[in-house]
């Protein structure tokens, strides 16, 4: 939590943010609709929801996936009845390798404004956008550069590079990161698995069927799953 409070500092340019939760692989499930795994889902003292996205390829509309993520944190974590003044914040930083929008810069923030006076409207959603493309000089994008390369000390990231010395450098690092590779590829194929699922019972498969089709799920899961959709159909 400490390396994910360094960073979001850093990022955010909030030398005194407190991160007082921070999950990995935070899965978030919608009966009836496209669920989203979130790579990094982290909570400030003061109530924000931060989600970390990284991504290598340039291979989608990463911008609708911000999109979907934010309205995704908002309607699991915003409590019922609760006043529109008093919804919380929602921040979802995007790192990619690549620069997105082609123009030159390592960080971009992107917001809602009035098209006739260019007035910007806040509504609580932060949309942040950094890349490792480009090297402005600055310690955002020097903290990229590191995230690239991720060599050596550096007294400016004295947390994250410390952690990375550690699975780097030593055997029980070494060892603690193929544990977290494998529980990443166990959790992906089991995500996988649940979305499968789904289809098959929203076409009008059985029970009995999806769970002779895969054996991964238990029937109780499978039950649950299809009296769910067949809830929300109704």
């Amino acid at each position: 939590m400490a390396v994910c409070e360094e960073i979001l500092q850093i990022i955010l340019q909030k030398p005194k943010l407190k991160v007082i939760d921070a999950q990995t692989q935070r899965f978030l499930r919608n009966i009836g609709a496209h669920s989203v795994i979130l790579d990094l889902l982290c909570e400030d003292e003061d109530g924000a929801r931060i989600n970390v996205e990284m991504q290598k390829t340039d291979d989608d509309d990463h911008v609708k996936r911000v999109r979907f993520n934010s309205s995704n944190i908002d309607t699991t974590f915003t409590e019922k009845g609760l006043d529109y003044k008093d919804f919380p914040d929602i921040y979802v930083i995007f790192i990619s390798k690549f620069d997105m929008f082609l123009e030159g810069k390592t960080i971009y923030h992107a917001g809602i404004f009035l098209r006739e006076t260019g007035t910007i409207i806040n509504d609580g959603i932060h949309r942040i956008f950094v890349n490792c493309a480009v090297d402005d000089g600055s310690d955002i994008a020097e903290l990229m550069q590191y995230f690239k390369n991720s060599t050596g000390k550096n007294n400016k990231f004295p947390k994250l590079s410390d952690r990375v010395s550690y699975f780097k450098e030593s055997k029980e690092g070494a060892d603690a990161m193929t544990q977290v590779v494998e529980e990443y590829a166990n959790k992906k194929v089991l995500e996988r698995d649940k979305e499968t699922a789904k289809l098959f019972l929203q076409n009008g498969a059985s029970v009995e069927l999806v769970k002779k089709s895969i054996p991964t799920l238990s029937v109780e899961f499978i039950e649950k799953l299809n009296l769910q959709l067949t809830t929300v159909e109704q």
